[in-house]
């Protein structure tokens, strides 16, 4: 079995040994021009580290999690123990339903646009299944996000700080 992994024009592929990787390699070869770079090292803002003598994968994130901490300004803030605190008990009673409380979550939201800052966690979760719950939980508000929702959101970006140089091991 040969694993390919594909994004546009970039591949990585995975074998259970070198002959088979190049083999298929080969046959890409004669239909379509290729650049080999060697072992995966980073695709899709992922680094990739391995360990052949244990037989483990790492991915880490740590850079676009550090990207997207300046990019929502929050490089100041405060790390956090964990992703979701109690206090963020969100609901819909939570969403502005007036253009008063609309208005003033524009204000306290200032430059974040909320969608963005929830993309953005999204993307991280593919290494960092610590999130996962915490970030599913605020997704669910975009349509129309409150000051506590943008709270719980941010609280994750600041928890992902804290852990930022976390690896997501993969193996036998």
């Amino acid at each position: 079995m040969i694993l390919i992994l594909v994004y546009v024009d970039d591949i990585a592929i995975a074998g259970p040994d070198r002959c088979h990787i190049i083999s298929f390699k080969l046959f890409l070869g004669e239909d379509f021009e290729i650049t080999d770079l060697g072992e995966l090292k980073h695709m899709l803002g992922v680094l990739v580290t391995r360990d052949h003598s244990r037989h483990l994968i790492y991915l880490n994130q740590s850079a676009y999690i550090q990207r997207t901490i300046t990019r929502f300004g929050l490089e100041n803030s405060t790390p956090v123990s964990t992703p979701l605190a109690v206090k963020h008990d969100l609901t819909l009673f939570q969403s502005p339903t007036t253009e008063a409380e609309k208005c003033a979550f524009e204000d306290y939201a200032g430059n974040i646009h909320y969608l963005s800052l929830v993309g953005s966690l999204l993307f991280a979760t593919q290494t960092r299944p610590d999130i996962q719950f915490a970030v599913g939980l605020v997704a669910q508000f975009s349509n129309n996000p409150g000051i506590a929702h943008l709270e719980a959101a941010k609280c994750i970006l600041c928890y992902l700080k804290s852990t930022v140089n976390y690896n997501l091991v993969l193996g036998k």
